[in-house]
């Protein structure tokens, strides 16, 4: 296993879903501590025990994404606290229930914009600035989605900001890779998390959780096996990995359409 007895990583969207599965593996993988962020102060409250109970350090730090002058403060705080950033996931998003084009209103699509991109963006920027200062390389992780790839009805938000997060992480590769910084995505397909239950009920959930014939392997993903294609990208085992946005969807891009089965 690589030496990360003294990383730190930031993660965003910290309190539930991927990124506490992130959190928690990152520190199951031997990462000293996280920064956690998230709006939700009493969920991320239990985040923060979870990791230590694990061993490592935790920096609870309340922040909305959607408030662009306070994110662009996370990364300072999280170096005062916890002394370094090695990594970044950025992971917090907004994930409607479905509205049609002709009602998504102005409003929404700009903060679907600022919390699932350009929130991205600041984090990411400002972790590059403490990186290149500090002399050390780290590593950049984002969740996109399948949904970059292709339309999610009633999701014009969402699909837009993803579909930038995947444009952004290949600039910001190419641009940050002389001082040894990686960046990729990682882009799930449909997961059993909080986030998908709001989008569409606890009673489709169920009915999901029993069998998923969307994706090739019949299931949906865990937040755990997401975590793990994320900590792959933070650690050294990717260390000529960068630019690349892995697909974690269980096959589900890989279907083929079928006209009609042959008699």
């Amino acid at each position: 296993m690589p030496d990360t007895r003294e990383k730190i990583a930031l993660v965003t969207g910290a309190a539930s879903g991927i990124g506490r599965a992130t959190a928690l593996r990152l520190i199951e993988d031997g990462w000293a501590g996280i920064a956690l962020v998230d709006r939700d102060a009493a969920l991320l409250d239990g985040t923060a025990a979870e990791v230590e109970a694990l061993g490592g350090k935790a920096l609870k730090i309340v922040a909305d994404l959607n408030d662009l002058v306070r994110v662009s403060g996370l990364v300072g705080e999280a170096v005062a606290g916890l002394g370094r950033i090695d990594t970044v996931v950025n992971c917090a998003a907004i994930a409607r229930p479905a509205i049609a084009v002709v009602d998504y209103d102005t409003d929404k699509f700009v903060q679907d914009l600022n919390v699932n991109l350009t929130a991205g963006f600041v984090v990411a920027r400002e972790a590059a600035r403490a990186m290149i200062a500090a002399k050390r390389p780290g590593a950049i992780v984002f969740i996109a989605s399948i949904n970059a790839q292709g339309a999610g009805v009633g999701s014009v938000g969402y699909c837009a900001s993803k579909a930038g997060v995947v444009a952004l992480m290949k600039v910001l590769a190419a641009e940050l890779g002389e001082h040894g910084i990686r960046v990729n995505a990682v882009s799930p397909g449909p997961t059993d998390t909080p986030r998908s239950v709001g989008r569409v009920g606890e009673k489709v959930m169920e009915k999901l959780r029993k069998r998923f014939d969307g994706a090739a392997l019949r299931r949906l993903a865990e937040a755990r096996e997401i975590a793990d294609a994320v900590v792959y990208l933070s650690s050294d085992r990717s260390s000529y990995v960068s630019g690349h946005d892995l697909v974690v969807d269980g096959g589900l891009m890989a279907s083929v359409y079928v006209a009609a089965k042959p008699e």
